[in-house]
C-alpha cells in the first residue's frame, strides 16, 4: 500500500539531489515509494513535508535516510542451490587461473550476501586465497553491516537456508547472543576491505575475478541498469565474471558483444577476451 504519491517521491529525489548532490532518480519508482512509506511510518513523520524538513535541517539524518532507502539483500544463503553451485563449481573455476582473486560486492546495505560469502569461504578454507571487497554509500551503512544483528525471523530464514546448503552443520557456529539479541560473529569479516564510495566511482581492479551484483537491478529503472552494466563491463578485467539475481537478465541492453553467458539459469556472465 502506497502512502506516498509519485509526485511526492519525485519531490524527495529533487530535494536530495539539490541539497546533497545524490541522484536517486535511478531507483525503481514502485519500490522507492514503498520504502518512503516505511520511513514515514517508522519515524512518525506526519507527511512528506516533515521528512523533507528533517533532511534539510539535519545532515546526519541524511546518512540514515540513505541507509534506509537503499534496497537490501535477501536473507543469508537465499537460494541455497545457487550457493551450492557457487561453492562446488564456480569457485574452483575462478581459482584455476588466478592466484589471489578479488570478489567485489558493490553497494552493500545489509551485508547478508557478504556474510554468506564469508561463511562459505571460511568453511572451504579459501578465505586466505580470495580477497573480499565491499562498497557501501556511507559509514552508517558500514556500521549496520559490521554490527550484524539478526531479527528472529531473519535468523530462522537464514538458518533454514544454511541447513539446505550445508546439511548436518550448525548455523549457530557463526552467531552469538548479546543482551538477548542474535548477532553474526564479526570475526568473519577479518580481512574484508570496506570502501565508502559513490556509485559513480570505479569499482573493479585488475585483480577482480567477480562482481557480485545479485538482487540489485530489480530495484533500479532501465536507465540505471544500463549505466551499472556498462560500468562493470568497462572496468572488469577480461574473463572476469558478473553475477546478477535470478530475475535480473542483462540481455537486451545492446552489450551482448562484451560478454558471454555462462549460466542463463543462475545469471552468470563472463567478460569476453575481445571488446
Amino acid at each position: 500500500m502506497f502512502n506516498v504519491s509519485v509526485l511526492e517521491a519525485k519531490t524527495i529525489i529533487r530535494t536530495i539531489d539539490k541539497i546533497y548532490g545524490t541522484d536517486l532518480s535511478g531507483l525503481a519508482m514502485a519500490s522507492f515509494r514503498l520504502r518512503l512509506s516505511e520511513i514515514l511510518k517508522t519515524n512518525s513523520f506526519k507527511n512528506i513535508d516533515a521528512l523533507i524538513e528533517r533532511l534539510l535541517d539535519d545532515p546526519d539524518y541524511y546518512e540514515t535516510f540513505i541507509r534506509d532507502i537503499s534496497p537490501g539483500s535477501p536473507d543469508m544463503f537465499r537460494d541455497p542451490d545457487f550457493w551450492i553451485y557457487f561453492r562446488d563449481q564456480f569457485l574452483p573455476t575462478i581459482l584455476k587461473s588466478r592466484r589471489y582473486p578479488e570478489i567485489i560486492i558493490p553497494e552493500s546495505v545489509t551485508g547478508n550476501e557478504l556474510y554468506t560469502m564469508a561463511v562459505l569461504l571460511n568453511e572451504t578454507g579459501l578465505d586466505y586465497r580470495i580477497d573480499l571487497v565491499v562498497t557501501c554509500r556511507n559509514v552508517k551503512i558500514k556500521k549496520q553491516i559490521t554490527e550484524k544483528k539478526l531479527s528472529n525471523i531473519r535468523f530462522k530464514n537464514s538458518k533454514d537456508n544454511y541447513e539446505v546448503f550445508h546439511p548436518g552443520s550448525s548455523f549457530e557456529n557463526f552467531t552469538e547472543k548479546r543482551s538477548g539479541n542474535i548477532f553474526i560473529k564479526t570475526d568473519l569479516l577479518q580481512g574484508v576491505e570496506f570502501r565508502i564510495q559513490s556509485p559513480d566511482q570505479p569499482v573493479c581492479s585488475d585483480k577482480t575475478a567477480l562482481v557480485f551484483y545479485r538482487n540489485r537491478m530489480i530495484y533500479q529503472n532501465a536507465e540505471l541498469q544500463y549505466k551499472r552494466l556498462k560500468q562493470f563491463l568497462k572496468e572488469m578485467p577480461k574473463e572476469a565474471y558478473l553475477i546478477t539475481g535470478i530475475k535480473e537478465a542483462i540481455d537486451g541492453f545492446g552489450m551482448e558483444h562484451l560478454y558471454e553467458t555462462v549460466s542463463e539459469d543462475l545469471k552468470i556472465y563472463m567478460k569476453k577476451n575481445a571488446d
